[in-house]
């Protein structure tokens, strides 16, 4: 199957309408002609006559493509315009009727645009063929697209042969809702298998709809029904007999409702608790088991309260042994903008051992070694990268920075 690209929409002149009418009907009087005007198909359990079509021999006609009233407003759903009576859905086939005829003429010109690989008389064949049936997608009472399919009902399954929207109606999601429509159609007939070849342009869209290369239908089951394509993938998508696609987001709501009442049973996790005032009181932490929920929610401290006052008093130590190295004194306190104006533009996480000093004074800001260690770390290569490799300051920078290194090595 081919993927349609965009076209260029052209006008139809209203008798040109009439004359393709006129020849469709020549056709549907070929398909009354005797065995051997026609093609024999055997398809296992019945054989059947195929009229030999003659391609159409008039200038290129787009039926509906022409004069499509501009789209409505794109925030506006497939659904919702379903639900307005903008949009409508029919299934039909090759009844001989005038209306049908129509309908089918409409939706040929779709295909024979929107997938120009394919043969006019092909597309023809299969449409007007009385096995094949039409899933229509109608806006304003113009068809802007559709799927055309072959049910096997003794096989359980159908065979897509076109699907395609018209270039003017496309990316507004009605190739989605067009599928969910012939699932659910064809779910209510108890057929749950479609097949189709599918090119290389069309496997993401069929990907999308549910489609897979994994075939689970038995081989015997479809082997010689279908018609299989040089260069094509088949495919195959599986539709659930208790599933309503139409309604999809109310049966996914409620089994979301479902499960969140039963979550709530043995969770607290929906209930709200008001925010901590502690802190508006000047205090500079509190334990995390302190906090309303925490132990309800189930949470287990991995750390202890005096584990991480021991880790404070190492920290300020190790922070007094650093301030005092002989190398320290260029990092003692802030960068002057008056010497370096241009550092904030070269270095945009400055930080100092003045800054690192507040932080630990916090007693919440430093809750393991390797948040202390990142700072300390920055100090230092803020300087190298300021200063650039060669000069004073970025040996000094190097010699404190392995400093450091073993004064973070005697934390325990």
């Amino acid at each position: 199957m081919d993927v349609q690209p965009q076209q260029q929409i052209v006008q139809q002149p209203q008798h040109q309408q009439h004359q393709q009418i006129q020849q469709q009907q020549q056709i549907i009087q070929q398909q009354q002609l005797p065995p051997e005007q026609s093609v024999l198909v055997n398809n296992g359990s019945e054989q059947y006559h195929i009229p030999t079509v003659t391609p159409v021999k008039t200038e290129e006609v787009l039926g509906p493509e022409g004069g499509l009233d501009q789209n409505t407003g794109r925030g506006q759903s497939a659904k919702e315009e379903k639900q307005q009576g903008i949009l409508r859905f029919d299934v039909i086939t090759n009844d001989g009727s005038l209306k049908n005829l129509q309908s089918l003429m409409d939706l040929k010109n779709v295909f024979s645009k929107q997938l120009p690989k394919m043969p006019r008389e092909y597309i023809v064949r299969l449409m007007f063929d009385k096995f094949h049936h039409s899933l229509l997608i109608i806006k304003r009472d113009n068809v802007i697209g559709g799927i055309c399919f072959r049910p096997f009902r003794e096989q359980g399954f159908i065979e897509i042969a076109f699907c395609a929207i018209t270039s003017s109606e496309q990316v507004k999601g009605y190739g989605s809702f067009l599928m969910t429509h012939l699932k659910e159609h064809l779910r209510l007939n108890g057929i749950y298998h479609f097949l189709t070849f599918a090119d290389n342009f069309a496997i993401e869209y069929f990907q999308k709809q549910g489609f897979t290369h994994e075939i689970t239908l038995a081989k015997d089951k479809w082997k010689g029904f279908i018609q299989e394509y040089d260069g094509g993938s088949l495919m195959e998508c599986v539709v659930h007999p208790k599933v309503t696609y139409l309604d999809i987001p109310s049966m996914v709501k409620m089994q979301r409702d479902t499960l969140n009442k039963k979550i709530r049973e043995i969770s607290t996790a929906h209930i709200v608790y008001p925010g901590l005032d502690c802190f508006k009181k000047g205090q500079p932490r509190i334990p995390i088991e302190q906090i309303k929920g925490i132990k309800e929610s189930g949470w287990v401290s991995s750390v202890s309260e005096h584990q991480i006052q021991e880790l404070q008093k190492q920290l300020s130590l190790i922070l007094d042994t650093i301030k005092r190295h002989p190398d320290a004194a260029p990092f003692l306190k802030p960068v002057s903008l008056t010497e370096a104006p241009n550092y904030l533009s070269i270095i945009k996480d400055p930080v100092d051992l003045d800054i690192v000093t507040e932080r630990l004074s916090r007693q919440n800001y430093y809750i393991t070694k390797n948040i202390f260690h990142a700072d300390l770390k920055r100090i230092c290569n803020n300087c190298k990268e300021f200063n650039g490799e060669g000069s004073v300051y970025y040996e000094i920078a190097d010699r404190f920075e392995k400093f450091i290194q073993s004064q973070i090595n005697t934390i325990v």
